[in-house]
């Protein structure tokens, strides 16, 4: 179960709202909030068998954890929000951009300082023969990740960026022009693969958290490792994976900033439209 809390595909990460406004609607994100516990049940059962004593542990501990975000995250997440509705888009530049990636950062840190006594908690209370079903699971599913994207040719991964990108501008802009379409691809053409490194990573990170399973006899270590790990993975990351993620981060910002140099007033109306829709929804959640 450790690893679903401590990567970045930790569900309870992709179920906050900061995450939801990438992939879901906010209608869609308001039932996945408030149906958090059994959401994170569901995804932890794709890992290791939790006894009924454990379930209930975790559901008490998302409970808690459920009641802090809301009075004390959803704030932020509504400052945030306010702060791009107010943006005047065609006027944005690399700083800001950077500057919202580091808010939205800052959001994931407090949530994995929050439940790293949490994660701490269960982890220890897991058997060996849990340890032993969660890794076997943990190595079907990187396995998994392997396969797919490793089986992608470079022309294949190029279509595989584009769609993405398109889907997400014509979420937030609506309709796309001829000229940021042109845009798009030239940063598609430019984005760095890094499926190789992610595997070395992954691996890296397995054989790190079977490792400190192995010495969960020895507190001080243990504690140390899984916090490191929960709270710092980036830190595990191969050189050549940190040095691609920011080129591509680059890329993106630079690519993103020229998008935005072009939206007419309809793609701003609609950008405010889908903010004004998540301002909303934060606000709605904080009162209930």
């Amino acid at each position: 179960m450790l690893k679903r809390w401590q990567l970045k595909r930790w569900q309870i990460k992709g179920v906050i709202l900061g995450a939801l406004l990438l992939t879901l609607t906010a209608c869609t994100a308001k039932m996945v909030y408030r149906n958090l516990d059994w959401v994170v049940l569901e995804y932890v059962e794709d890992y290791v068998t939790l006894t009924g004593i454990q379930e209930e542990i975790l559901d008490q501990r998302l409970q808690q954890l459920a009641l802090w975000h809301k009075t004390e995250e959803l704030p932020h997440y509504q400052a945030q929000l306010q702060t791009l509705y107010d943006a005047e888009l065609s006027a944005v530049d690399v700083a800001f951009l950077q500057q919202q990636q580091e808010v939205f950062r800052a959001h994931i840190r407090r949530l994995s300082n929050k439940a790293t006594p949490d994660v701490y908690s269960l982890s220890r209370s897991l058997s060996k023969g849990q340890i032993d079903e969660f890794i076997e699971n943990l190595t079907l599913k990187h396995e998994m990740f392997t396969k797919k994207f490793a089986s992608k040719s470079d022309q294949q991964a190029k279509r595989y960026y584009q769609e993405r990108i398109e889907k997400n501008l014509h979420r937030w802009l609506g309709s796309v022009s001829d000229e940021q379409q042109v845009i798009v691809e030239t940063w598609v053409n430019n984005i760095e693969r890094s499926h190789k490194e992610w595997v070395l990573y992954r691996i890296t990170m397995r054989d790190r958290i079977h490792t400190m399973f192995a010495r969960r006899d020895d507190p001080f270590f243990y504690q140390k490792e899984l916090t490191f790990l929960v709270n710092e993975p980036e830190q595990v990351y191969p050189e050549r994976l940190t040095l691609k993620l920011e080129r591509n981060r680059q890329l993106a910002n630079q690519s993103i900033v020229s998008i935005l140099g072009t939206v007419s007033d309809a793609q701003k109306r609609h950008f405010r439209e889908e903010i004004k829709e998540w301002l909303e929804l934060v606000k709605e959640l904080q009162i209930e």
